[in-house]
């Protein structure tokens, strides 16, 4: 027994220099074409005096990929006592994009923008959206630059609001291509002519790889005839945060130039091993005399999403929402729309103060090469809002199939969707979306 006892004494007692050494991040060397070296090493996640893994090293590289202004990037680290030096090597440029699409269905709707990245050596992208149907129009521009994000947007809509038995209404919005007033003329109970503009400020600020925040204020104005409704103004201010990681960026802008390809023979490859990606978005709006809104309006949202990408680059993928309307006046109901995942198309929707939703969809690749990926998506979402007394569901199911090349920045295809409740079909073409 003593001699266990003096065996544990020792092993308690070994020397700091027995134990595995930490190895930290020694200088971060860096070149590139357009961008200074400080700029490009303030871009990059690791810095002089960091703890060095081999999975901080791997993300710190997807960051600078990430940024989509790159035609090359190489990276390497040479080992110093307990230090590695890294070393990267970058060709950056910069681009400038039109692209103009149009939609079609029952509505029609197009659209134009500009995307430009890198025109000021700072690895910043800025983009400019326009777009309108016969529901209205909408504006928006902005920049992400280092670790802010500022957006500026405006929209005006013009439309009748119908309302139907068992709590549904008509979806509307500038890229809603459905129009169900003759397919549902037999449940109608009553409609309203509806205006609203919207001006909408954005600041967000990244504390950390996984952790933004942001703040939103808002001038909203809802004109209603012939019925009043909640005529005036909803002016309101909504504060968030969010933690993503190993979230799939979405459109990248930069391969119509030739840019931000860098990191497309590492996607081809299979993963080592299966890995996960989160993402949590929670927010609180809330408005008042104080806004110089006429209604009390206290809303709290929550996001949340788990990907899993398996060795072969398949994914799962589950969703889930929640909104709570506290005090908020018929324009600022929780729509069932806003609890789904998007995958699904819908001539309506149903409006209430609370609700919760969840989604899941499985991304099959049935082709990866050179030139693109081919993508088929079943889905089935569901979403409960509280209406009219009681909880009513919303629920779908369907699948997109999508094609993406590299060099063009949406993935684009057709989405068929069947509303579960009612039974109503959809079949669209799809621009863009999630990939």
């Amino acid at each position: 027994m003593k001699k266990l006892l003096l065996l544990l004494v020792c092993w308690a007692y070994l020397p700091a220099a027995a134990q595995t050494p930490v190895v930290t991040v020694g200088e971060v060397h860096a070149s590139a074409t357009r961008m200074s070296a400080k700029t490009l090493q303030k871009l990059f996640l690791l810095k002089p005096g960091d703890s060095f893994t081999p999975a901080a090293y791997e993300k710190a590289q997807d960051d600078l990929h990430n940024l989509r202004v790159f035609k090359k990037l190489e990276f390497s680290t040479q080992d110093r006592n307990s230090q590695k030096d890294i070393f990267i090597q970058a060709q950056d440029g910069y681009y400038i994009f039109p692209l103009a699409f149009a939609s079609g269905g029952k509505k029609s709707a197009a659209a134009l923008s500009l995307a430009a990245g890198n025109l000021f050596k700072q690895g910043e992208s800025t983009f400019f959206f326009a777009g309108g149907s016969e529901d209205g129009f909408s504006a928006m521009a902005g920049a992400s630059i280092g670790n802010e994000f500022f957006s500026l947007g405006f929209t005006k809509l013009n439309f009748d609001q119908r309302f139907y038995r068992n709590g549904w209404s008509n979806s509307f919005g500038i890229f809603s291509t459905t129009d169900d007033k003759d397919e549902y003329a037999g449940e109608l109970l009553g409609q309203a002519h509806t205006r609203k503009e919207q001006l909408a400020f954005t600041y967000m600020h990244r504390f950390s790889r996984t952790l933004r925040g942001f703040v939103r204020p808002e001038y909203v104005r809802y004109s209603y005839s012939p019925h009043a409704l909640d005529n005036g103004s909803h002016n309101q201010i909504t504060l968030g945060v969010r933690f993503t990681d190993d979230i799939r960026k979405g459109a990248n802008m930069g391969a119509l130039s030739g840019y931000g390809l860098t990191d497309k023979k590492k996607s081809l490859q299979n993963l080592p091993r299966a890995r996960q990606g989160y993402g949590l978005n929670l927010f609180y709006s809330a408005g008042g005399s104080w806004t110089g809104s006429d209604y009390d309006i206290s809303k709290l949202g929550l996001e949340a999403a788990w990907v899993l990408e398996l060795k072969n680059r398949h994914m799962l993928v589950t969703e889930l929402r929640a909104q709570d309307a506290f005090k908020a006046p018929f324009s600022d109901g929780i729509l069932s729309t806003e609890l789904l995942s998007g995958m699904g198309r819908y001539d309506r929707q149903i409006r209430g103060s609370r609700g919760a939703g969840a989604a899941v969809s499985f991304i099959y690749y049935l082709l990866r090469n050179d030139t693109g990926l081919l993508s088929l998506a079943p889905f089935y979402e569901l979403a409960y809002v509280y209406a009219n007394t009681r909880y009513r569901p919303h629920s779908g199911a369907g699948a997109a199939l999508t094609y993406k090349l590299w060099r063009f920045p949406f993935p684009f295809g057709i989405n068929y969707t069947r509303n579960l409740q009612d039974g109503s079909e959809q079949v669209g073409f799809v621009f863009g979306g999630k990939f």
